[in-house]
């Protein structure tokens, strides 16, 4: 077996094969092309290989080229080796590329990360993509607030949420630079909003099995179900309800020292769309009075009694996950008996 280390960067691919009798079998750079990968396997000879490498914008392409080849992958999550290729003071592309060939030889290497293939993986991406002109929108709204508090105008919390949200800017009184900074920011937002609204019909056209059963379960819609479901993909990849509520960073991080420990504020190093739509849809339960909801209702109405509204909600979210992952692996249907009963 030879365990291959890859720091991968847009101008080149650092490389640090070993075998296991830790003889190094190659180190350099190629080129970032199929090419050079093709290259590199008939230059490592007919010997089984293991490539390793980090999560990163180049990991599909990469990971679809040694599939074809039939060749063994093992990527990584970045935060779940950062402390260990920044350990010994030094970093650098060699040094990354080296230290993943020998934690891969060493069998030390952290769980794999999913790759998503097929109609799993357009929605995975389609979700991306509305998450980041969800964000720049956000954003423009925020700046468009910004310019008019120079001004001595406050907008109301949920004005760009109004059908006339448009004719209330046109109609305010402002110096002309910013009418005419507003009004181009204003086209701007509503080019996002229809943009937005494009990638939310095309995630809603996909549809299987899996999805259909987390829309059973209440306060979770079309789109929030299909978010969940390009997270999770494979519920099997999870051992129990811990694993799947901290890789929707929903768990606290907790500090322990000798007798003492503390639970500090929720782990974010999870899949963030898990959580912004989880807690969304928390919100949409506590406001919900349906039959079907009563199990959940009154579980946020315990944890709020002690803790608060804020943390009740955090912990309504996770429940709300755990469901979906008890109905994902069960393959019923959402059934308010069974939840209550547990």
């Amino acid at each position: 077996m030879i365990y291959v280390g890859m720091d991968i960067s847009s101008k080149d691919f650092m490389i640090h094969a070993v075998d296991e009798r830790k003889k190094v079998k190659f180190k350099g750079s190629i080129s970032p092309t199929k090419r050079s990968l093709r290259d590199l396997i008939n230059a490592l000879g007919m010997e089984k290989k293991l490539f390793v490498f980090e999560a990163g914008n180049q990991m599909k392409w990469i990971a679809d080229f040694f599939k074809k080849e039939l060749q063994d992958i093992h990527v990584v999550h970045p935060n779940e080796v950062k402390w260990i290729t920044q350990s010994g003071g030094k970093k650098t592309d060699k040094v990354d590329a080296k230290k993943l060939a020998e934690l891969a030889r060493a069998d030390m290497l952290p769980r794999r990360v999913h790759v998503a293939e097929g109609s799993a993986r357009d929605l995975r991406e389609l979700v991306g993509a509305r998450h980041t002109v969800l964000s720049k929108r956000v954003g423009l709204m925020n700046t468009v607030r910004g310019y008019l508090k120079q001004e001595g105008v406050r907008l109301p919390a949920k004005f760009f949420t109004s059908n006339e949200w448009q004719v209330s800017l046109i109609g305010l009184n402002l110096r002309s630079a910013t009418e005419i900074i507003v009004a181009n920011l204003m086209y701007a937002i509503e080019q996002l909003q229809e943009c937005e609204k494009g990638l939310n019909q095309e995630i809603q056209k996909i549809n299987n099995e899996k999805i259909e059963l987390i829309e059973t379960i209440p306060g979770i819609g079309k789109l929030s179900s299909r978010i969940l479901f390009a997270a999770i993909i494979d519920e099997s990849r999870f051992d129990n309800s811990k694993c799947i509520a901290n890789y929707g960073a929903l768990t606290p991080t907790i500090y322990q020292s000798g007798g003492t420990e503390n639970l500090g504020k929720i782990n974010r190093d999870g899949r963030a769309e898990i959580r912004r739509a989880l807690l969304q849809c928390a919100h949409a339960v506590a406001r919900t009075k349906s039959a079907g909801v009563k199990p959940l209702k009154e579980f946020f109405e315990r944890i709020e009694k002690k803790r608060g509204k804020k943390r009740a909600i955090v912990a309504l979210a996770r429940k709300l996950l755990t469901t979906v992952y008890g109905v994902l692996k069960s393959g019923e249907v959402y059934n308010p008996t069974k939840l209550k009963a547990a």
